[in-house]
């Protein structure tokens, strides 16, 4: 019996870079400068703090494992899961506060975790004697999710830890993946296996889906989910060519580059998603111009050099032209 997250055409691989800003936090942590890093994949720093920003998880999987070999940590994604704030991660304290049960956690759980990323499947299957929360790989990685696969190790490990309090017993817990050699194989006490597919799962006892968790804390406020626009190729685009309107040069390569994925798998999301980049680009010159316009506090000169029009008549004959 699965409960999924996802459907199979919401595949485009897209994930909210700001979910690798701990890892950017841990090095601070410990005076390690993580900039060769970030230069190594064509990122600045602030665009981790800003979870309006989406890029491909091909760029985020290279940028963690190119902070593993900066901070010479092989396991840098488990520890970096170790002290993850749970409590302040949305569809964990939201899925926490609305249940009784690990069955009613995950079946909350498993519908909130895509507000965060379109690139995994999450999945719940029920078997006679025993559970597993199942994070799919939507794409074949061209890039190994070494550190992404450890974060998750501990997440999910801390995660069911924690849900299920006393009844926990290390013993009866299985991790699987592609990529175990982000983790120990003995870590935690589980029993850490070669999976065959490049996601990941976690299993334990049927019986505990049942067990009444003592985590609620009535004193806790409840966080809402978080409303924002779907992860899409269309978000993706929008997020990093905001602030880059006013260049020349806005092709397939120079997009698909700044998103992190090849070109041409770009204009097949595009397509997937029935638009094209000029008329996004387009669609986003407007937006950004209108809330300009409402703002008052530029001229039409002045937004018109933003969005990339050398006069005043070249930016009014953009916008008397705009999409509907």
């Amino acid at each position: 019996m699965p409960f999924n997250s996802t459907s199979q055409e919401h595949s485009e691989g897209f994930i909210r870079l700001a979910l690798a800003a701990p890892f950017l936090q841990y090095l601070t942590d410990r005076e390690i400068d993580p900039q060769p890093a970030l230069d190594q994949v064509g990122l600045k720093a602030e665009l981790l703090s800003d979870p309006s920003v989406y890029v491909h998880s091909e760029l985020v999987y290279g940028l963690l494992n190119a902070f593993s070999d900066l901070s010479g940590d092989r396991y840098l994604g488990l520890n970096v899961g170790e002290t993850f704030d749970l409590q302040g991660w949305p569809p964990f304290a939201q899925a926490l506060q609305s249940s009784r049960t690990l069955f009613e956690f995950f079946t909350r759980f498993v519908g909130l975790v895509p507000q965060e990323s379109n690139s995994v499947r999450h999945s719940l299957v029920i078997e006679a004697d025993k559970a597993t929360y199942r994070i799919e790989r939507q794409q074949e990685p061209t890039v190994p999710p070494i550190q992404v696969t450890g974060f998750g190790a501990a997440i999910y490990v801390r995660l069911l830890q924690t849900v299920v309090g006393g009844s926990w017993d290390s013993s009866r817990v299985r991790w699987e993946s592609r990529y175990i050699n982000g983790l120990p194989i003995d870590y935690k006490g589980i029993e850490v296996g070669l999976g065959t597919d490049p996601g990941m799962q976690i299993s334990f006892p049927v019986e505990w889906l049942f067990l009444h968790h003592g985590t609620q804390d009535s004193t806790m406020p409840i966080t809402s989910p978080r409303q924002d626009e779907e992860v899409t190729v269309v978000a993706a685009l929008r997020s990093v060519l905001r602030e880059k309107l006013d260049e020349t040069e806005l092709g397939p390569e120079a997009v698909a580059g700044l998103l992190g994925i090849q070109p041409e798998r770009f204009l097949k999301a595009l397509q997937q998603q029935g638009t094209t980049l000029p008329r996004e680009i387009k669609r986003l010159r407007v937006d950004v111009a209108k809330e300009h316009l409402k703002e008052d506090k530029m001229t039409i000169t002045e937004i018109g050099l933003m969005l990339g029009y050398s006069d005043k008549s070249h930016f009014t004959r953009f916008f008397e032209a705009r999409p509907e």
